[in-house]
């Protein structure tokens, strides 16, 4: 059984993701944090909690609220154009009695770790605030858990932001630094991947055609989501005709199925400062590389098998298999 602590600003491919954690078999989620980003952190937990209602995982998942400012200077509140006034598109699910814990998201992360110890993989689909002043309350955690795994960055893909910079990099490079330099085994899950894998309205309706009763829900949502608002804002953004990225949920699927992932380890840091660079992933390949830690880059992905798992978790039991 994976054990995995997600770490998201609950948005539209963030609510797959989680998702797809809460309804694969071999998977236990022991609990969400929120941070900032495709919505506020407060937002984020309502819409994690109202996602764990909607799968019914058979078990507890505690939800904590997080930071809802980068570790420097301000945060000028979500791109809505994006993921909707709500963060899911603007659609409404069902509520929940469930209410998030009345802690510090740190303070949670830095319990989990030592509930759970090294078969726990925390998983970031945001800005890694909350993973940074986890590190700063607790320098030894990359030692205390199994590893990390972020959804973010490019190595050699344009950026989404900046030429080189993608938007959870970008957000908080501070706090992506602390992190990569921390010495967790980490991996990259960016969008030299993420790119490649891409949900169009063809997926949609086999995601419709295929959910079981107990995930229909869900799978209504996400076509809803999707159509109303990540279509139009992949169109404008990126001249995407009815077809966007799969980011966040990449992220887990990296998570439960690395051998759809090839991988290269390189030296890497975060740029912090540069004006069309802030948030690049510095990947250095040179012969004598800078004094930095290695970091687990996914240079490609078998985009096809990636689609289909996260299909497959939501659909008959017989295409789901691991």
């Amino acid at each position: 059984m994976l054990k995995f602590l997600i770490d998201a600003d609950t948005g539209i491919d963030d609510s797959v993701a989680i998702y797809y954690a809460l309804k694969h078999p071999n998977v236990r989620v022991v609990g969400i944090t929120t941070s900032f980003g495709n919505t506020t952190a407060p937002q984020g937990a309502e819409n994690s909690l109202r996602l764990i209602k909607m799968a019914n995982p058979g078990y507890e998942v505690p939800v904590v609220v997080g930071e809802n400012k980068p570790l420097f200077g301000d945060w000028h509140g979500p791109e809505y154009h994006i993921h909707g006034s709500n963060g899911i598109g603007g659609v409404e699910i069902p509520e929940t009695d469930q209410k998030p814990l009345d802690m510090k998201a740190e303070d949670f992360i830095i319990q989990m770790a030592k509930e759970h110890g090294r078969e726990l993989t925390i998983i970031t689909l945001g800005r890694m605030t909350n993973l940074a002043l986890a590190l700063k309350k607790e320098p030894e955690l990359p030692n205390m858990v199994k590893n990390v795994i972020f959804m973010g960055g490019t190595y050699k893909e344009r950026g989404n932001v900046l030429p080189m910079s993608e938007a959870n990099i970008f957000g908080d490079p501070e706090a992506a630094d602390i992190v990569l330099q921390a010495g967790f085994d980490i991996t990259m899950v960016g969008l030299d991947v993420t790119h490649k894998t891409q949900v169009t309205p063809e997926v949609l309706q086999k995601l419709l055609k295929y959910a079981t009763p107990e995930n229909k829900a869900f799978a209504e949502y996400i076509v809803k989501a999707t159509n109303d608002v990540y279509f139009p804002f992949n169109h404008a953004q990126n001249n995407c005709l009815d077809r966007s990225p799969v980011h966040d949920p990449s992220a887990l699927v990296y998570a439960t199925h690395p051998q759809l992932f090839t991988t290269r380890k390189i030296p890497c840091r975060v740029e912090c400062k540069g004006e069309y660079t802030r948030g690049m992933i510095v990947a250095d390949l040179r012969e004598y590389p800078m004094d930095a830690k290695y970091l687990n880059i996914c240079v490609d992905v078998d985009n096809v098998r990636c689609l289909e798992r996260i299909i497959a978790t939501f659909t008959e039991k017989a295409f789901a298999i691991g």
